[in-house]
């Protein structure tokens, strides 16, 4: 009888917390995104239960690699599982991550540059050199110890976006006089406030296309640039919609228990389903 009891309470949680997913599912769903086919398994940065804590939290991921918010870099595959049955795996780069520049390239806690898995032209880890023609840049870009995660804005202008530590975005302009002449920090100044936003900014992305901010990410809540008139815009042929970024409510809602990680291309709750 005790036994048939503790069935009957397994199978009553299952059927509560499959309903929650599900709910959560639904809602990020008609909050515009798109449900993947295949799920993202992967034990070391997923919790094993709604109560537990003790996975690796990810703080940066696109569709190479992902990196952990202890600067642990895990090497990612969205579509198809690794021969450990899983989405996921530890890279052979042993130094800790400290900063980022787009996809391409890492700073880790000794100073030095590396490439990414996500680099293209180079071998993933290895160090980047003099021989970078862009060398130059990465050094200005990475020169304060408080940068966090870089991204180009403009490469011909030399515009850069900054998240630095203390919860800032910096618009960076990197410039030179002449082909002969080095490159310098010609201006550095606040794009985006944390005051305006609640919260430390911990995370950002940008698209150079409409020059403007894709989400930003506090350590409370979730940014998306969204139509403001969105209703209209999409009814009306003649309607141009207004873009601005704003709280996302359902995004937010789950932010702390039921979303694993949000970037620029996707989305991943903590059950392992995926969104773009």
């Amino acid at each position: 009888m005790n036994k048939l009891k503790t069935i009957i309470v397994v199978v009553i949680l299952t059927f509560i917390l499959t309903g929650c997913n599900g709910n959560v599912t639904r809602d990020i769903r008609h909050a515009g995104f798109s449900l993947a086919s295949n799920e993202f398994i992967c034990s070391d940065l997923m919790p094993k239960n709604d109560k537990d804590t003790s996975y690796k939290k990810i703080s940066y991921m696109n569709d190479k690699f992902a990196i952990t918010e202890e600067g642990t870099i895990y090497e990612v595959s969205l579509n198809q599982q690794y021969a450990n049955k899983e989405n996921c795996k530890m890279s052979p780069f042993t130094g800790k991550v400290v900063a980022t520049l787009d996809d391409n390239i890492i700073k880790a806690e000794d100073g030095k540059l590396y490439y990414t898995p996500a680099n293209t032209s180079s071998t993933p880890y290895t160090e980047v050199t003099v021989n970078d023609n862009s060398y130059e840049i990465y050094k200005l870009l990475f020169e304060d110890s408080t940068v966090k995660k870089v991204i180009t804005a403009d490469q011909s202008a030399g515009s850069y976006y900054v998240l630095s530590s203390d919860g800032n975005i910096y618009n960076y302009i990197i410039n030179r006089e002449s082909y002969n002449s080095p490159y310098i920090l010609q201006d550095k100044k606040v794009a985006y406030y944390k005051v305006d936003y609640n919260g430390e900014i911990i995370d950002f992305s940008y698209n150079s296309n409409n020059k403007s901010l894709v989400y930003l990410k506090t350590n409370n809540e979730i940014y998306r640039t969204l139509a403001t008139n969105a209703k209209e815009c999409n009814k009306y042929a003649d309607v141009t919609c207004k873009y601005k970024l704003q709280k996302d409510e359902t995004l937010t809602k789950y932010y702390k228990d039921k979303i694993l990680y949000y970037g620029p291309t996707t989305l991943i709750t903590t059950y392992g389903k995926m969104f773009s």
